[in-house]
């Protein structure tokens, strides 16, 4: 470690539109909390400007919130700014804050529609394309999605840092003490369609044919899709499912613990849910798309996007084959250990350190 790295650093994390806690079961949300404390722990002094309650819900108070942060940003001091989504990193741009490092956490407003308001839409890709022309860094956590960025939207590849997602293993670990159950299928997510949850209760509805006593448990808070996604288990006539609502962390763990198989359909990719339930041993299985063949490697099965006989035909894998499903465990729990928060915050110092001298 040099003498710049040993050195005094004071980063201002501006989180908007996300908020900084554990609670709230968005992957956004835990990634700030855990990035300002792994950087206060490894002796970064940081700043939490703009903190206005968490997400919106619309545009107007989206708006107001918006506003404050430029009140607020202008007064803000720092060697570097680090703005933890786009629309961050485009007021920070605005407000010629430098050095500046933005988080692109994906590149979903480009690559899937139909599930959100054009308008919001229209935005993040704003956004993105500022924040990739205006920052001085961009932080990604996929080489995926670096090699987009730098295809297709411009961006420098030396501007561009993969830095992956972490994992508090001190909470998600396997518990060889709680038994697994013998056929139930967890989901833990936001409830709504751009996650594939139409897509699992369709798949669940052939699983129940082949195991009458199958139960799938629908974990997360709904979005607007929650009415008629309940509305379609019953036209589907599901007897075992069950949409348990919000859960919080502190019960996650016997979740995953007892869960013959933890899916995560979503057309976005990557689930900051499917890494816990690996790293507490559950066989997980994804929709292979976007990012998800990068993180989730040969420790899960994959099915195809939005395709509920292959989402199926996977599940039905993992419960009818015992070796598979030891298999995935243990391949799942090595996965995972590749994956610490620490290490995250160390390497998004390290990216500090590459631009403070340009302040």
């Amino acid at each position: 470690m040099n003498a710049a790295e040993n050195s005094p650093l004071h980063a201002c994390l501006i989180c908007y539109p996300f908020f900084p806690t554990r609670e709230s079961g968005r992957g956004v949300d835990r990634y700030s909390v855990e990035l300002a404390e792994n950087l206060e722990r490894a002796g970064t002094h940081v700043s939490l400007p703009a903190i206005t309650g968490g997400s919106s819900e619309g545009a107007v108070a989206a708006a107001v919130k918006l506003t404050r942060v430029f009140a607020e940003l202008p007064r803000m001091k720092a060697d570097v700014y680090h703005a933890l989504s786009t629309p961050a990193g485009a007021a920070a741009a605005a407000c010629l804050k430098r050095p500046l490092v933005v988080s692109i956490h994906d590149l979903l407003p480009f690559q899937v529609h139909g599930y959100n308001s054009r308008l919001k839409m229209g935005y993040a890709r704003f956004c993105t394309t500022v924040s990739v022309k205006r920052a001085d860094a961009l932080i990604v956590p996929f080489q995926v999605t670096k090699d987009e960025l730098v295809a297709e939207h411009g961006a420098e590849a030396s501007k561009v840092h993969v830095v992956h997602f972490g994992l508090d293993h001190a909470t998600y670990f396997p518990r060889p003490a709680i038994e697994r159950r013998a056929r139930e299928v967890l989901y833990l997510g936001e409830v709504s369609r751009a996650k594939g949850v139409d897509v699992l209760l369709r798949a669940f509805a052939e699983v129940g044919r082949r195991f009458p006593d199958a139960k799938l448990l629908i974990c997360g808070k709904p979005n607007a899709d929650g009415p008629a996604l309940e509305s379609l288990a019953r036209a589907l006539a599901l007897e075992n499912v069950e949409f348990r609502g919000f859960v919080p962390e502190a019960e996650l763990p016997e979740y995953y613990a007892r869960a013959t198989v933890m899916t995560f359909p979503s057309r976005y990719g990557f689930g900051l849910t499917s890494l816990e339930a690996m790293a507490c041993g559950a066989p997980v299985v994804v929709a292979g798309t976007l990012d998800a063949p990068e993180f989730i490697g040969d420790a899960g099965l994959m099915a195809r996007a939005g395709d509920a006989a292959d989402l199926a035909r996977c599940l039905l894998s993992v419960l009818e084959d015992e070796r598979l499903r030891t298999s995935l465990s243990e391949k799942g729990i090595r996965r995972a250990a590749l994956f610490s928060w620490r290490i995250m915050a160390e390497r998004t110092r390290e990216v500090y350190e590459g631009v403070r001298a340009l302040r």
